[in-house]
């Protein structure tokens, strides 16, 4: 399957502390089968803007972030393991830990939802928390040509 797809992203996120949440609706493309597919999107906004993001998600239990652009990036979330993963920046680049401690994926050929929840860590120290939840719906779910 390949499919135009709305991509709605909810991202809570905790930091020394702080609570952020996030929310942000996008277009892209959904590919694949349902235990093994990638979204693909283009960031819009921010200091992302034309970043290109590809999660790809495999057996529903690990989930990789690919992101190309001014923001560099490869995080492996794999349920129950920590992956040290490459993160670069305009300013430098990093070794992150990423250690996952939930992945949820429901995706079929008309979309689903994926949820995931991992922390981040610099030099084995807790640096983030991270919960995303993404629903995916067919671009043109209920639009007819006249």
């Amino acid at each position: 399957m390949k499919k135009d797809v709305i991509i709605e992203i909810a991202d809570t996120h905790e930091s020394d502390g702080e609570l952020q949440k996030m929310s942000m609706t996008t277009v892209g493309s959904l590919q694949g089968t349902p235990e093994d597919y990638s979204l693909i999107y283009t960031d819009q906004d921010g200091e992302l803007a034309g970043c290109v993001t590809t999660l790809h998600v495999e057996n529903g239990r690990c989930v990789t972030m690919t992101r190309t652009g001014n923001y560099r990036s490869e995080l492996v979330m794999e349920l129950g393991r920590r992956h040290n993963c490459h993160y670069a920046t305009p300013y430098g680049e990093l070794m992150i830990g990423v250690c996952t401690q939930k992945v949820d994926s429901a995706m079929g050929e008309n979309g689903g939802r994926l949820e995931f929840h991992y922390t981040l860590d610099f030099n084995a120290g807790l640096a983030a928390r991270n919960e995303l939840v993404i629903t995916v719906k067919e671009a043109n779910a209920g639009c007819q040509n006249s």
